[in-house]
């Protein structure tokens, strides 16, 4: 009796330290249960919202539309002006399909980016200099600066959707660039023809006029007054004497 009495203070002690094990990794298993395989992550990794899901198309995609964003809101705006301070038919009627067509192509661009969680700019960033520019002019100046301009600008546009519409890793970015292309070569065109219609407009405006004679201006013409002198010629009415007389003596 004496051995069991002794033996069972022992046992008592060792049971406190495992219920103090338990409780202690019963404290900490809710942690870990919430925490997961996951750490300190969420469950889905943030791709539950567009917000969390980042962009979704590779950097040189990302730029080509951020500079195809800004170069389509100033190609709106100065086919705007065009057609206000235009001083041709010719060339409001261009601003006016500038304006019409990037219209189309910036609605197109902006879906393409919604759904590839880009953000856009929403203005002309350093094209917008280039705009106040030709906002200052007016007449045949307008229009050479807005002509040049629209040609420098479309060669650039071009050299870019035609380096995109081969190289692009996203599918739908490669298509609006190759669809877009067509258009941006169709104005390049008309703007390189305007361009060079008015220069030859300028070109004969300064010419000097040239003068033709008048009626009335009788410096010119040939001075018809004074004719041969016929004093000198021999007259013919006159015949030798005794010609035709036949009574001559001879």
């Amino acid at each position: 009796m004496a051995i069991a009495q002794t033996s069972n203070p022992a046992s008592t002690q060792a049971n406190p330290d495992k219920s103090s094990k338990s409780t202690t990794t019963q404290s900490t298993s809710p942690q870990s249960t919430t925490k997961g395989s996951h750490g300190n992550h969420s469950a889905d990794h943030g791709m539950s919202s567009a917000s969390g899901m980042g962009v979704m198309v590779g950097k040189s995609d990302e730029q080509f539309l951020t500079k195809a964003a800004q170069g389509g809101m100033m190609e709106v705006e100065v086919g705007r002006l065009a057609q206000e301070k235009g001083s041709t038919n010719e060339v409001k009627e261009y601003g006016r399909k500038l304006e019409q067509d990037h219209s189309k192509a910036n609605d197109q661009l902006k879906q393409i980016a919604a759904s590839k969680n880009v953000q856009l700019p929403t203005d002309m960033g350093a094209e917008k200099a280039s705009v106040d520019k030709l906002r200052n002019l007016s007449g045949d100046e307008f229009d050479k600066a807005f002509l040049k301009m629209a040609v420098k600008d479309h060669k650039k546009d071009v050299k870019e959707f035609e380096k995109e519409s081969t190289r692009a890793m996203d599918s739908d970015v490669k298509n609006f660039a190759s669809t877009t292309l067509p258009t941006l070569q169709d104005h390049l065109k008309t703007a390189e023809q305007l361009q060079g219609s008015t220069r030859g407009r300028k070109a004969s405006s300064d010419m000097p006029a040239k003068t033709s004679p008048t009626s009335d201006d009788t410096s010119a013409r040939p001075d018809t007054s004074t004719r041969p002198d016929t004093s000198a010629r021999p007259d013919s009415s006159a015949k030798p004497s005794g010609a035709n007389n036949p009574t001559t003596s001879k």
